[in-house]
Order: C-alpha cells, then sequence, then structure tokens
C-alpha cells in the first residue's frame, strides 16, 4: 500500500497558509459549539417558561381569580359571625355563622419558578420578561403563608363547642380574635391576589378550563359563596 507522505514546509508563505487552514477550523469549530449551545439554553429557557405558565394555569392562577371573586362574600361572613357575638346571639346563632364559613384550602406553589432558578436557566431569561415572571411569583410565597393561617385561624372557629348554654366570656374573646386576623388575612390574600392577576395579565397566560370549571363547583357547593359567583363569571368565560 502506498502511504502519501505529508509535503514538508519550505517558505514562510506555505507555514502561513497551513497555520492559516487550521485557524480556520479551529473558528468553525467553536461556531458550531456556540451555535448549538445556543441552541441548547434556548431551548431550556424555552422549556422553563412553558413549566412555569403550566403551574400558573393549571395550579396558582385559577385559585388566585377564584379568591379575588369571592373575598367580598367571605368577608361578609366573617362580618357575619362578630355580628352575632357583638349582638349577643345564642349559641346555636353562633355556630350557625361560624359554619357558613368555608373558604377553600388552597397552597399557592412556585416550583416550576425554584426548578428554573436552581437550574440557572432564569438569568438567561430576557430581562423584561424575567421581571414579569418575579413580578408574579414573588407573590406566591406571602399567598401561601397568608392562606395556611387563614387556614387555621378557620379552624379555630369550627372548634368552638356546639352545645351548651350561652358562650362564655372566654369563649367570644377567642371567637374575636379568630375573626379579626380573618379579616385581616382576608385582604392580605386579596392584595396579593390581585397583584398575581395583573401578573399573569401581563404575561398573556390563559387558564386550563377544566381547573377553572373546578374553581367555579367549589364556589357554588359553599352557600355563603354563592352571591359572589357572578363576579367569578364575570372574571372567566366558562363556555369554554
Amino acid at each position: 500500500m502506498e502511504v502519501h507522505k505529508p509535503k514538508p514546509i519550505h517558505t514562510w508563505r506555505e507555514l502561513a497558509s497551513e497555520v492559516g487552514v487550521i485557524i480556520v477550523g479551529i473558528v468553525i469549530a467553536l461556531a458550531a459549539e456556540q451555535l448549538l449551545l445556543g441552541l441548547e439554553l434556548r431551548e431550556k429557557v424555552s422549556r422553563a417558561e412553558a413549566q412555569m405558565r403550566f403551574e400558573m394555569a393549571n395550579d396558582d392562577g385559577p385559585e388566585v381569580i377564584q379568591r379575588i371573586a369571592l373575598t367580598e362574600c367571605f368577608s361578609d361572613t366573617i362580618n357575619g359571625i362578630r355580628a352575632s357575638i357583638e349582638g349577643g346571639s345564642d349559641r346555636a346563632a353562633v355556630i350557625a355563622a361560624i359554619a357558613l364559613l368555608d373558604i377553600p384550602r388552597h397552597t399557592f406553589d412556585s416550583d416550576a419558578y425554584h426548578a428554573a432558578e436552581s437550574a440557572g436557566i432564569l438569568s438567561r431569561v430576557e430581562p423584561k420578561r424575567l421581571d414579569q415572571w418575579i413580578y408574579l411569583y414573588a407573590t406566591m410565597p406571602v399567598l401561601d403563608r397568608v392562606a395556611e393561617r387563614e387556614y387555621f385561624d378557620a379552624a379555630s372557629l369550627h372548634a368552638i363547642r356546639s352545645s351548651g348554654g350561652p358562650l362564655s366570656e372566654l369563649e367570644q374573646l377567642k371567637v374575636l380574635e379568630a375573626v379579626e386576623n380573618l379579616k385581616r388575612e382576608n385582604r392580605d390574600i386579596v392584595v396579593q391576589a390581585k397583584q398575581a392577576y395583573e401578573g399573569i395579565k401581563t404575561i398573556g397566560i390563559e387558564f386550563a378550563p377544566q381547573r377553572m370549571h373546578l374553581m367555579l363547583d367549589e364556589a357554588l357547593e359553599r352557600p355563603a359563596a354563592r352571591p359572589c359567583v357572578a363576579k367569578l363569571k364575570s372574571m372567566y368565560d366558562f363556555r369554554s
């Protein structure tokens, strides 16, 4: 078999030509690598944003819009409990007022956001877009903490003994304390929920119809929330 040996380089011009070929090859290889890395990064960013959109469309977003719509009804129910105490109602009447308070228990999650953050993807999102996501997701931990406190304060009301004579002074004080906590928590939640809703609209997230119908069903199942169903329907087209 004939072996072709490399030709010896005799002049500086030939050397420069050989070096040039090598450099061009290296540049092309590096450019191709950067192109592939760029495409891979764009795919990761796109996937991360899709996951955050999904989380908002199928989980947090519908819960946010439900709470905004029903908050006035919850406020009226809480005020009704206070009025029953201040009006000297008997135990049965107070218990009946408390029974109307049935706030859906929801958590407000940021799993997709934290996953993108941990993977270093968020820093690659276009700055204006990143600000929009930060504005939206900043509300989720606050909503989750306040909703948890609200759940326990409501539970303390339902723990009042249903049988016996008039409420003792200590029981009345416990009810009033829980009522004031719930009033504050209701206000805090709606403030954060409205910011979240604004962020959702800015990004252009569309709520999942199946999840929204579940939010509607939850409202219809609660007698005290039914007067606010019309507002919920005004905020979302349930015909979809």
